[in-house]
């Protein structure tokens, strides 16, 4: 089901290099890069207000080392807001501690060199580097440029984030209209920043380019809320070298039949198939909450197919549990229930009881009669009968799981505390209730589950989408554009298409080799969804109506077809907004031939469950199971 996201995120990357210019010759300077963790505002400040930056590279300096999400610490010396009387204003920031090398802070100074406004263009879901999995030589590559004998070693641009313009001097502002910065002028070398007609306002995520306090630079002291001077020769600066043009993305929503098919609203009609079976498994314990109220589609249920007629039935039974410790992943949060169902015979073949460290997502199908399941602090690999046939290790929580829809490559992401707790409860504060972000180790696995790359990320990023060829990033444009970028595993990234959304985009794949992207419509917000080939073209497209939000799709694996998912409801449900199951009024399942989009069976049911999965096509396609709040119905489906 459409898992809503409640704010775009982005990986800052510097892929031009930064050339800071001083009145005096000095040896090479490594500065260091990062990006604000929150929105600054004068009119918000008080003098001792403390800021945190995230650092965004790696970075070694004489007595300090930062890494890639280390966290910085400012404080407010002064400031001055605008007024209506006078509308100049003004912030003095002194950065005092960081994240050297330890979970703790310590003292360490740095100065505010330039500042460069947020990109234009951010990536949802891209890690710091693509995943390697078969590319050759290295991801990165390191620039050092000069310019009056001061040398800036700048970060490799391996991660699509916002350009630093060339030959950027001390004080300069990029991108931010009307704001001034005066270097180390200010008390605890800190950073004027001024603005003649306006409330200083800094977004999150603008981009922060510091240096070391001490010797680092030569100045020449400046009054408060001037700009730092600098030489003519400093000032010119060599424009980097424009990114050819793309060819032009045909329109997203180009549909032309029989390669393209458009899906209807729904009707009124109250069932558009006859279930073949109809199974009950409340002596197993099942028993829904519909009244639970939620924000999202949660992972309570989930079904599968081990077999063509083997059917994996997974639900939290919501029996009283004891709470143990289940390694590095952490506690027993809740019990998930596994039973094994014949759907001809409609016999119990075999059950087991899993304990979950977390309520999120626990089941990927593979194909090939495999799921792949987190118990506790590992991932175990499920064949027919429900054997185990592989377990793979977990050194902490499990932030995510990625498969190719052909299942030859699992993406899996850990989570690592990079924060001490009091540091945490700190940065959860400044956030106003959000989490703060953790390191994501990512491991890619082959077919036989063999680790054959790495990567990192951080626990604030949406996992990456997979397609067989590579990864696929979904970017956030300005006016409600997004596009869909694709890079292969030979690293040659490509537009595959371009459309506009008044919501957060969801973006999933599915067998075969298919992406299903969910938006709102422009004009009327109204959800849509499509299915994308893997080249960009449309496979089918349909709109919701207004009592429509939830949405998933699922590939069969003989790659023949598959289906979608949406949910009516009594009402509207606006992003965010609480809702329960009790306000569902039916669930609309459609299969369709993946060859040409040709739907080949409509079933509505009655009662749905609150569970994003709980539905599933069976591996040769031939049948299509879903869980209701009373039962599960399975349904033939037409070979043609």
């Amino acid at each position: 089901m459409k898992m809503r996201i409640l704010g775009l995120t982005t990986v800052l990357a510097l892929p031009c290099t930064a050339v800071f210019a001083a009145t005096v010759a000095k040896p090479s300077i490594n500065p260091v890069y990062a990006e604000l963790m929150t929105s600054v505002y004068a009119h918000k400040l008080q003098v001792g207000t403390t800021i945190f930056a995230r650092v965004t590279a790696d970075w070694q300096g004489a007595d300090c080392a930062l890494r890639d999400g280390a966290i910085l610490e400012a404080h407010v010396v002064s400031v001055v807001p605008a007024t209506k009387a006078d509308k100049g204003s003004q912030v003095d920031l002194a950065f005092t501690r960081a994240q050297c090398g330890s979970p703790k802070m310590g003292d360490y100074g740095l100065m505010l060199a330039a500042l460069v406004a947020p990109p234009g263009e951010f990536d949802i879901n891209k890690p710091d580097n693509d995943l390697p999995i078969v590319m050759g030589g290295t991801n990165s590559f390191v620039n050092v440029y000069a310019a009056n004998g001061v040398n800036v070693v700048s970060k490799p641009g391996a991660m699509g984030g916002p350009s630093i313009p060339a030959h950027m001097k001390m004080g300069d502002v990029s991108g931010i209209k009307g704001l001034k910065l005066s270097v180390g002028t200010g008390p605890d070398n800190s950073s004027v920043l001024s603005s003649k007609d306006r409330d200083v306002a800094l977004e999150s995520r603008t981009v922060l380019v510091l240096v070391p306090a001490i010797g680092a630079i030569p100045r020449v002291p400046a009054a408060p809320g001037s700009a730092q001077p600098s030489s003519d020769a400093a000032s010119t600066s060599v424009e980097p070298a424009a990114a050819p043009a793309e060819p032009p993305i045909e329109d997203i929503d180009r549909c032309v039949p029989p390669q393209c098919s458009e899906a209807l609203p729904a009707g009124n009609t109250s069932d558009l198939g006859n279930a073949a079976a109809s199974i009950s498994i409340s002596q197993l314990g099942y028993s829904p909450r519909p009244q639970r109220a939620m924000t999202a589609f949660d992972f309570e249920e989930a079904l599968a197919y081990l077999g063509p007629r083997e059917l994996l039935v997974t639900f939290n039974p919501h029996v009283m549990t004891q709470r143990h410790a289940l390694g590095p992943a952490g506690w027993t949060v809740r019990v998930i229930r596994a039973a094994v169902v014949d759907t001809q015979t409609r016999r119990v073949t075999h059950t087991v009881d899993w304990e979950m460290p977390d309520d999120r997502q626990f089941l990927w199908p593979l194909g090939q009669g495999r799921v792949l399941v987190h118990v506790g602090s590992e991932l175990r690999v499920y064949g027919e009968g429900l054997k185990i046939q592989n377990r793979i290790p977990l050194d902490g929580p499990l932030a995510f799981v990625r498969v190719t829809p052909d299942a030859s490559f699992t993406a899996v992401g850990v989570i690592h505390e990079r924060h001490t707790p009091e540091l945490h409860a700190q940065l959860k504060d400044s956030l106003e209730g959000g989490e703060p972000e953790e390191d994501v180790d990512i491991q890619v696995l082959n077919r036989n589950f063999e680790p054959v790359a790495k990567s990192t990320s951080r626990s604030w990023l949406v996992a990456p989408t997979l397609l067989n060829e590579g990864q696929t990033q979904l970017l956030a444009q300005p006016n409600m554009r997004y596009r869909i970028s694709m890079t292969p595993w030979n690293n040659h990234p490509s537009t595959l298409a371009r459309f506009d959304s008044s919501c957060t985009p969801d973006l999933s794949s599915i067998a075969p080799d298919l992406i299903f992207l969910v938006s709102c419509d422009k004009q009327n917000e109204e959800f849509e969804y499509r299915v994308l080939r893997a080249n960009g073209t449309l496979a089918l497209k349909g709109f919701a109506s207004s009592n429509e939000f939830g949405y998933a799709a699922e590939g069969s694996a003989n790659k023949e077809a598959f289906v979608v998912k949406t949910v009516q409801s009594t009402r509207p449900v606006p992003a965010g907004a609480l809702f329960s199951a009790q306000d569902f009024t039916s669930e609309e399942l459609r299969v369709y031939r993946a060859s040409d989009g040709k739907r080949l069976l409509g079933v509505r049911v009655g009662s749905p469950s609150s569970s994003r999965d709980g539905y599933a096509l069976a591996p040769d396609s031939s049948q299509l199971a879903v869980l209701t709040r009373d039962t599960i119905a399975v349904y033939s489906v037409p070979v043609k």
